[in-house]
């Protein structure tokens, strides 16, 4: 399997986290209408949906897994994905129905807009091929420029999938927006921590090794680094604090067991080798998946949520530790083509809890328990929408190597077997001078191609010709 590259990676990780996604709405939030969230929403808003889930939610990132392979569906379903977007973003603009109160995916679905813009618009000067020497100079800049927006793009569109969630749902005003951000956050890290190790387990293990380092140093760093900005941001960060409350004490102390732990297996692992392994990492997330089953919560039904993300969270953290005993024990395999079954375990369990505490708000679950719906069938909501969620992920990833797969075997040297017959230099040159001489091949940029390697050594100097 062909190994993958540091840009490839960064694209294909965040391209791994994207959902379905919903960009704008209207201009007139914040007006004095009536913002029940219980009204249905009309045609016109639930065609916008539609079209930016496809956009967005599909034809995008689809469309940057076939750019890494350099296919040749890669723009047209770039451009496809363009026009959706465009055209939801109209409908956004003018639904009827229901309206929202003024929030953060209204005025961040400008930002989106102008993002698209200027990658599409990077796109088309890379597709133009210009032999005018500014192009030269510019053409490098603007292929950096072009990858940079690709990147940036689908991480600000899974932001802004949380986004429309809030808004449509009406959640995180007024005294809950601390909360909600709390949740949210912590949850899309447990998430993006799920996907980063399924990206591992599934193409990218060879390219860490390649660095020297262990796996868990990596994972280490970011759980010290996480636990510092939790430990000093948990009480008072967004609004003026008074005195510590019990759910303060509670995720700040969450945040010092994370730099503790994190700051200990950083140290010991600062020399090791990418076949050292650690075990802290996991700990840290199975002591935290206690404590979070162990919360106190304002109504038994919060509670039990909260036991639920606290115990899906023991089980990655467990399951993790039985992996990496395994892996240096050699009953699993880790230069297999294919990862050993178990070895998905832990990476669900991890997206499953970042699902879980996303979804344990105290609006959510107060509305939850309104409505009578007990904690097992909440519970297996959820689960749902991390089967669909892994899904998603592991899905991409598929696509990305039987891409390569295929990429492999059409430059694959023909056989006897298949009925070629090889020829001396002589006979090829004097059979070639029959011959009509063929097109050269097209060497047409693929948007987003993290190769370029003939982009990258343009020769500025003039061309002698004799």
């Amino acid at each position: 399997m062909r190994l993958v590259n540091t840009r490839q990676l960064a694209i294909l990780a965040a391209a791994a986290l994207l959902g379905l996604s919903v960009v704008s709405a209207h201009d007139h939030h914040g007006a004095n209408m009536n913002f029940d969230a219980g009204e249905p929403i009309g045609a016109v808003l639930k065609l916008h949906i539609l079209l930016m889930a496809v956009a967005f939610g599909v034809l995008f990132p689809v469309g940057l897994v076939l750019g890494l392979r350099k296919n040749k569906w890669h723009v047209p379903v770039q451009s496809v994905g363009g026009v959706l977007a465009i055209v939801g973003f109209v409908l956004g603009h003018a639904h009827g129905g229901r309206a929202f109160r003024d929030n953060a995916h209204s005025k961040f679905s400008w930002f989106m807009l102008w993002l698209l813009a200027g990658q599409l618009g990077a796109g088309i000067y890379l597709k133009l091929h210009t032999e005018k020497r500014f192009n030269d100079v510019v053409r490098p800049y603007i292929r950096v420029a072009h990858k940079a927006m690709a990147i940036t793009m689908v991480v600000a569109t899974y932001v802004q999938m949380l986004l429309g969630v809030v808004a449509w749902l009406g959640y995180c005003y007024d005294g809950y927006l601390g909360q909600c951000l709390a949740h949210l956050i912590m949850g899309s890290s447990f998430l993006a921590y799920g996907v980063w190790l399924l990206l591992l387990v599934r193409l990218a293990s060879p390219w860490l090794s390649s660095f020297g380092r262990s796996p868990e140093l990596y994972d280490s760093a970011m759980i010290m680094v996480w636990g510092l900005f939790n430990t000093f941001t948990e009480h008072g960060f967004i609004e003026p604090a008074h005195g510590w409350s019990h759910k303060d004490l509670q995720h700040t102390s969450m945040g010092v067991i994370w730099f503790c732990g994190g700051l200990l297996s950083t140290y010991m692992l600062r020399k090791a080798g990418p076949k050292e392994r650690s075990l802290f990492p996991s700990i840290i997330l199975a002591f935290t998946g206690c404590a979070m089953a162990a919360h106190e919560q304002e109504t038994e039904f919060s509670t039990r949520v909260h036991f639920v993300f606290g115990l899906s969270l023991v089980l990655a953290g467990l399951t993790r530790c039985i992996e990496i005993m395994l892996l240096t024990t050699g009953l699993i395999r880790s230069d297999t083509k294919e990862p050993n079954p178990f070895q998905y375990i832990p990476v669900f369990f991890l997206c499953h809890s970042g699902v879980a505490f996303m979804s344990a708000n105290a609006e959510s679950v107060t509305a939850i328990g309104n409505i009578g719906i007990d904690i097992g069938t909440f519970s297996l909501g959820y689960l749902s929408v991390s089967f669909l969620l892994f899904f998603y992920a592991y899905f991409m990833m598929q696509l990305y190597a039987e891409l390569g797969r295929r990429a492999d075997k059409d430059m694959a040297l023909p056989t006897a077997a298949d009925g070629m017959v090889y020829q001396t230099v002589g006979q090829q040159d004097s059979e070639a001078t029959a011959e009509t001489p063929s097109r050269a091949p097209d060497d047409s940029h693929v948007l987003f191609d993290a190769d370029d390697s003939d982009d990258d050594n343009i020769e500025l100097s003039p061309m002698r010709t004799n």
